[in-house]
């Protein structure tokens, strides 16, 4: 009889030979039709396809820089026909081969994965109650409800691939590395934008640093990846890398102005000093000095009126950004007063935009992820996402005892980090962004990683020791 190991290879195999055999004819039927510039699409499709098959974690990391930089062109003016969208079509060949190896939907085991899962039936929910309640007639153009649905869908859909394909410790670091690679590349183009003439706040031209109050987040929160390799990486060469990113990108930080990146600024320092709790006195003593020369530096570099900018908190119009914290804590009262309207299930996903113009004459954005969730899916939706957020950071704490030691500077950056986000998403909706899924994914995987690692060596105790060959005499 074949093995129980054989039979999940040979289903593999007769999925990747299904496939051939389709797409084959397809292209049989492109050819033959005329069609030369189709058929040369479609030969790139094919080749593009087995690549993903067998090595399906190319296609996750190439959806996470489309989407992080900020690139998906539609694929012949088709607006749901985009790469990111068709690399996921194609992952779904081997996720299928996976759940069928496994007989085993481990990733719903995870409770961040159950509990998305339920904040989306809650948007549905919301989303349909509101569609009867409240009837987009006044400004149909403001209604963001299907885009945020359907990002919110994507994002989902990417972190079941992340969990499944980023599944090896050299997976995990090298993603882990795109997304700080990402990161530094943002950091870069805005402090050639920052020295242009005229420039007044940092930002860069790509992605999500386009927006100053992003950029601050990502800098902070590449510099808190970086001040964990170095404490804790294994290779020599990239920390002394780490030590020269570590200056450019907390001054990119104050450089966009952003009071929230300042207020980032402050608790990454906190945290940074509580984790140097067991080093030695030689350690503490450089950490304290990188610190100050570090400070010193970035003051210099900074201009006063954009330091100005982030550490002033006045609502007078003649402040530095104070007409822009007018207009925030304005926006807050009206999304208070929204979701007070209808507490349990909130006013829908995508909705505030086009209630705050016809109720409150502005279009402003909530700014705030907490008012966010509640004015999205209700009570329910903001208590899910805190729950998530908690054992998400409980999770990468037992990460720092129980994780692949090779890791551990990624779980205590991804910690830190996980705190500055939580603090940014006060002052941003950002709660459906592409980098804290990749940092979820980052947790999940590293998580599954230290659970299976009991019992790979449970099998390998329990393997039979072949006992010596006698030595001819």
């Amino acid at each position: 009889m074949p093995s129980s190991h054989a039979q999940p290879q040979r289903v593999h195999l007769a999925l990747q030979m299904a496939g051939f055999v389709l797409l084959t004819g397809v292209l049989t039927l492109i050819f033959l039709s005329g069609r030369s510039e189709l058929f040369v699409h479609g030969m790139l499709a094919l080749s593009c396809l087995l690549v993903l098959v067998k090595k399906p974690h190319w296609g996750v990391l190439i959806i996470l820089v489309m989407w992080l930089l900020g690139v998906s062109p539609p694929i012949a003016g088709i607006r749901q026909l985009r790469i990111p969208y068709l690399i996921s079509a194609a992952l779904l060949l081997p996720l299928a081969v996976a759940l069928f190896r496994d007989r085993d939907v481990w990733a719903w085991r995870m409770p961040q994965v159950k509990i998305l899962f339920a904040i989306g039936i809650l948007f549905l929910l919301s989303t349909a109650w509101n569609d009867f309640k409240h009837p987009v007639t006044l400004v149909p153009a403001m209604d963001n409800t299907r885009e945020m649905l359907q990002l919110f869908a994507t994002r989902f859909v990417f972190l079941i691939f992340f969990v499944y394909f980023i599944s090896t410790p050299k997976r995990i670091e090298l993603a882990a590395w795109v997304l700080l690679a990402l990161v530094v590349a943002s950091a870069l183009d805005a402090t050639y934008h920052f020295l242009l003439p005229g420039a007044r706040r940092a930002w860069a031209s790509f992605g999500t640093g386009r927006n100053a109050n992003r950029l601050a987040f990502l800098c902070l929160f590449g510099t808190s990846l970086l001040w964990f390799y170095r404490a804790h990486g294994p290779r020599r060469w990239i920390r002394s890398l780490a030590l020269v990113l570590l200056f450019p990108l907390p001054a990119m930080a104050l450089a966009s102005g952003s009071r929230s990146g300042f207020l980032q600024l402050l608790l990454l320092i906190a945290l940074v000093l509580k984790e140097r709790q067991g080093w030695s006195v030689a350690q503490r003593i450089r950490s304290f000095l990188l610190l100050g020369f570090a400070s010193l530096i970035i003051l210099s570099i900074v201009p006063a009126a954009t330091l100005m900018r982030a550490t002033t908190f006045e609502t007078a119009h003649v402040a530095p950004g104070g007409e822009s914290l007018t207009n925030r804590i304005k926006t807050t009262g009206a999304a208070l007063e929204l979701a007070a309207s209808d507490p349990i299930l909130g006013i829908g996903i995508g909705n505030f935009r086009w209630m705050h113009q016809a109720y409150y004459g502005s279009d402003l954005v909530t700014h705030n992820s907490y008012l966010w969730a509640l004015l999205a899916g209700g009570i329910g939706a903001l208590g899910l996402y805190l729950l998530l957020f908690y054992l998400t950071y409980r999770m990468l704490r037992d990460l720092e005892d129980s994780g692949p030691p090779e890791l551990l500077w990624l779980s205590k950056g991804l910690k830190v980090g996980l705190s500055l986000f939580l603090l940014f998403s006060a002052f941003a909706d950002y709660w459906y962004s592409d980098i804290f899924y990749a940092m979820l994914g980052l947790t999940l995987a590293m998580t599954h990683l230290a659970q299976r690692a009991p019992q790979r060596e449970a099998v390998v105790a329990q393997r039979p020791v072949l006992a010596p060959l006698p030595q001819p005499r």
